[in-house]
């Protein structure tokens, strides 16, 4: 900053209090509307956003079956299994699912769409959250809480949860 000054020959600070200098009042100006901006105030609405989306890699890749199969295939095919209990308990579990692109989701109550993952994902994350670079070594329940917060799903979260903690030898 003196490095920027140094180069005028001389200058003066003063301040101006808010009521004084309206034009510099930004504070407001994202509550009014364009009637009730003066003719100084220059908006710029952008029509495109600046970044574009980049999608995540999977870097573990699942292998053969896993607990997400039987769902993915009635979702896109509406192929069920033979036995008809097992058919009727898929018909009424798929209703929490969806297919989005070539991804599996699942709502919970209050909460966004998780994505589901195999077994192979499911122990990387365990291991990011619980022991990772920002890994906290908490307990199940808080590790638990933070993946769904994190946005992942698969349904024995609580017990490969509690194994891998069981596990750790710093806890």
């Amino acid at each position: 900053m003196m490095d920027l000054l140094s180069g005028f020959p001389s200058y003066s600070i003063k301040h101006i209090k808010r009521e004084q200098n309206k034009k510099a009042d930004f504070s407001k100006l994202a509550s009014m509307t364009f009637s009730e901006l003066t003719e100084e105030v220059l908006v710029e609405v952008i029509q495109n956003k600046s970044i574009t989306e980049k999608g995540v890699a999977n870097i573990v890749k699942e292998e053969g079956d896993n607990w997400m199969t039987p769902i993915r295939k009635y979702l896109r095919s509406g192929t069920l299994p033979d036995d008809p209990q097992k058919e009727r308990k898929l018909c009424i579990k798929a209703l929490l699912y969806k297919m989005i692109e070539e991804n599996l989701y699942r709502r919970l109550y209050l909460s966004p769409w998780l994505r589901c993952v195999g077994p192979r994902q499911a122990k990387n994350i365990i291991k990011e959250v619980h022991k990772g670079l920002c890994g906290m070594h908490s307990c199940l329940r808080s590790v638990v809480s933070k993946i769904t917060r994190l946005g992942y799903y698969w349904p024995s979260m609580y017990k490969d949860a509690k194994e891998l903690i069981q596990k750790c030898e710093a806890c």
